[in-house]
């Protein structure tokens, strides 16, 4: 007898094979068998004729403090997600000594585009240490299975506070680090994340921690990597690193080395087949590098009081007080000022000025609810008025309520499908659990499916399923998940291949003290099951027992993914 059989399904194995027309059994949380099945089970569900595939594995998330009130890890149960990995660039919430937890929290807000009022009410803070951490994600239960990365800014604020932000380690400091890593890496962490990017700042607009670390810094934590049998080495860069230096770490750590993100800049068009062909390169020097890249555009929805992408940019102010911005905001001087920074923007600067790719989302007085939907381009060339002004005009007359949306990379489909067809590419940098109230990529694959199968024919469904499900799996180590084969773990999702697809976003006031965020749908997604246990069912979650694990045993085998495909192209 088995817990769960699945009839009258197309079947995706996640390893890129045809699809098979069959019946799929679970037992004891994995699959049983596949293919032909004519035992009973406790559970029987006829998926007519849709897709059976593994549940998605989402490399870059950002759900470490949400997770400790919210078990679902919405909405990516509601997306297709089954495993989140945690910790990405290094901003996690672990190790985190009582002395620098407001520092931690503080920082993560700011970088991660977070309420800072919704995670001070909504955090679990019972918690110290790394392994403490994973134990309080247990106690609490889970409805995804979470693979958790060491947090390099975290552990430099808990040995240096906030002069983790300040300056390079000192020997002994980075020994302490050192230490950090070994004793979250035992935990069972997946590997090491960390960030150099430029437009990365913590609270009040400082450095985040990692980026005041050298580069033999980095060097001393991959050799730490070296000493385990397992792990990944995560690097978000921006313009002082590249493929050259995560080669030279992947080469020290013996692991493999993920870079982010991976994105088609518009202004810089060589960048990403650059990058992409250099990661190409190391592989065919049998060096397991590859990138973290998005099929979607990136787009960002905010405030004129929490432009997030413009507080890197001089002489943007750092500060969310209403008077200051609007004395500051109304300064033809700063208008003037910032004018030349969009003529001569600098190269990790991702807003280059395109107001045609700046529509109005949101406007709340009644006078401007017919600028709704178009842009910025639109509205100041009918007003005779320069962009800039036109933009700040608007924001100020709602009172900072109006919601802009910046749409900046990943707007030329061409340049996004040579990255993402790709095998070095993983698919994914939905950044869930952050930025919410700016965006909501959790639905990538979903998207993936739809639009890129479906409508642009980039892929076969088995390829694009592969690249989403086992791919990541086998890079991260992630044992047994990823496929829909007997023996594996039963993470599974049934869709409608002929409807899926996400639909626009929609606000929603229902994080920690009201706080908001956007939410997308899957219509399509008809389930999916975490473990064998069925958590979404196509409009809810289900109120189950939680049946994700916190994974902390991963695969040593060296990953085979792309690493041919630099010979086969000469």
């Amino acid at each position: 007898m088995y817990d769960l059989i699945i009839r009258n399904a197309r079947i995706a194995d996640g390893l890129g094979n045809p699809l098979v027309q069959g019946s799929l059994a679970v037992k004891d949380g994995h699959v049983a068998a596949v293919g032909h099945v004519e035992e009973a089970a406790t559970e029987t569900i006829d998926a007519d004729g849709h897709v059976l595939a593994p549940g998605v594995i989402d490399l870059h998330t950002h759900y470490d403090a949400q997770l400790t009130w919210d078990q679902t890890a919405s909405p990516s149960g509601a997306l297709g997600v089954t495993t989140v990995v945690i910790g990405n660039c290094g901003f996690g919430v672990a190790p985190a000594p009582k002395d620098v937890r407001d520092s931690i929290i503080a920082n993560l807000a700011e970088v991660e585009g977070m309420s800072l009022q919704s995670l001070k009410a909504g955090m679990d803070t019972s918690y110290e240490t790394f392994g403490e951490y994973l134990d309080l994600l247990r106690r609490k239960g889970i409805y995804p299975n979470v693979a958790c990365l060491a947090s390099h800014t975290v552990m430099r604020t808990a040995v240096m506070g906030d002069e983790g932000s300040e300056r390079p380690s000192t020997p002994e400091e980075l020994d302490k680090m050192v230490t950090l890593l070994r004793e979250a890496m035992d935990a069972g962490a997946v590997g090491f994340a960390s960030s150099s990017n430029e437009n990365h700042r913590g609270a009040g607009g400082i450095p985040i921690a990692s980026r005041m670390a050298d580069d033999e810094e980095f060097r001393t934590l991959a050799k730490v990597l070296a000493d385990y049998d397992h792990g990944v080495f995560m690097a978000t860069f921006g313009e002082k690193h590249s493929i050259p230096f995560l080669e030279e770490l992947t080469r020290i750590s013996g692991k493999p080395g993920l870079y982010a993100p991976h994105f088609h800049f518009t202004h810089q068009p060589d960048r990403a087949s650059n990058i992409m062909r250099m990661a190409e390169d190391a592989r065919g020097r049998g060096l397991p590098v590859y990138t973290q890249g998005s099929c979607q555009p990136l787009s960002l929805t905010f405030t004129l009081d929490k432009a997030y992408i413009l507080k890197a940019m001089h002489p943007w102010p750092a500060t969310e007080d209403h008077d200051e911005l609007r004395k500051i905001f109304s300064d033809p001087g700063f208008r003037d000022a910032f004018r030349e920074t969009l003529k001569r923007p600098e190269s990790q600067h991702v807003f280059k000025g395109r107001w045609d790719w700046v529509p109005i989302a949101v406007a709340e007085l009644e006078k401007n609810q017919n600028l709704m939907g178009r842009t910025i381009a639109e509205i100041a060339e009918e007003r005779g008025q320069d962009p800039l002004d036109t933009f700040l005009d608007i924001g100020l007359e709602e009172d900072f309520a109006a919601k802009f949306t910046f749409y900046m990379l990943n707007m030329e489909e061409d340049g996004v499908a040579e990255i993402i067809a790709n095998d070095g590419t993983m698919i994914s940098l939905s950044d869930a659990g952050a930025h919410n109230s700016l965006l909501c990529d959790a639905g990538y694959a979903m998207h993936l499916f739809g639009h890129w199968v479906r409508e642009k024919g980039l892929f076969d469904l088995p390829t694009a399923i592969r690249k989403v499900t086992s791919d990541p799996a086998e890079i991260y180590g992630i044992s047994d998940r990823g496929r829909l084969t007997k023996g594996a773990w039963a993470d599974m999702i049934l869709f409608d291949p002929d409807i899926i697809h996400i639909t626009k976003m929609t606000r929603h006031f229902d994080l920690p003290a009201g706080g908001e965020r956007l939410l997308r749908s899957a219509p399509g997604l008809k389930g999916t099951w975490v473990n064998g246990v069925q958590v979404f069912d196509g409009e809810h979650y289900l109120e189950v027992p939680a049946p994700g694990q916190v994974l902390t045993r991963f695969d040593a085998t060296r990953p085979k993914v792309g690493m041919g495909q630099a010979q086969a192209a000469e």
